[in-house]
């Protein structure tokens, strides 16, 4: 490629791409909960990279047509207003009645750099998650809740519950799966028991 036939314009866009990269390197420093093999805490970078992934070999249990596409870049922005406004916790009810609010926001910073329509391709792929309408939403939330189940099963060490979580809080957050995709919420029902078994929550 002949570098000097790249026009100013091509240039401006490709500079605006970069400043994008650099700001969602910012992600990697977003801590969450959930805890990884090596004994830290997992980043939202890394959650979003796993339920990108997993989602794409979940799809036969869930009984509703959707375009795979979608939802795994649905996932893979599902996070990125956390950059500024930090990730809330499922179980802070207090915390999450403004998150829309303080992600928005936050996501509307993240993507400052980017062209008009590359912002707004983002923006409506974020809404579409939060607002879990269409199949592909649903299915997105549906891995999104997942995986950070499948999470506490397999990293957590025995009896390990710094948070004296139950399995009715788990299953209040969790049951929504069963709407939609009976055959993936009896596996997690199912994981929840084995967290019980294993201590990782207070069976109540």
């Amino acid at each position: 490629m002949n570098i000097s036939k790249i026009n100013k314009e091509d240039l401006m866009t490709i500079q605006e791409v970069a400043e994008f990269a650099r700001e969602i390197e910012k992600l990697k420093t977003v801590k969450r909960r959930s805890d990884t093999l090596d004994g830290r805490f997992e980043n939202s970078a890394e959650h979003s990279w796993q339920a990108a992934l997993i989602a794409n070999e979940f799809v036969p249990y869930y009984p509703e047509s959707i375009d795979i596409s979608i939802v795994t870049r649905m996932l893979l922005v599902h996070d990125l207003g956390e950059i500024y406004a930090g990730d809330t916790w499922v179980f802070d009810d207090a915390g999450k009645s403004d998150a829309f609010e303080r992600e928005l926001a936050s996501l509307k910073k993240v993507i400052t750099s980017l062209p008009e329509a590359s912002q707004a391709s983002i923006l409506s792929l974020w809404e579409a998650f939060e607002r879990g309408e269409s199949h592909e939403a649903k299915y997105a939330r549906i891995i999104d809740a997942l995986i950070a189940l499948i999470n506490l099963h397999e990293v957590s060490e025995v009896n390990y519950n710094p948070y004296n979580l139950t399995r009715s809080q788990v299953v209040r957050k969790k049951q929504f799966i069963g709407e939609d995709a009976p055959e993936i919420w009896k596996y997690a029902h199912d994981l929840i028991h084995q967290c019980v078994q294993k201590g990782l929550l207070i069976d109540e």
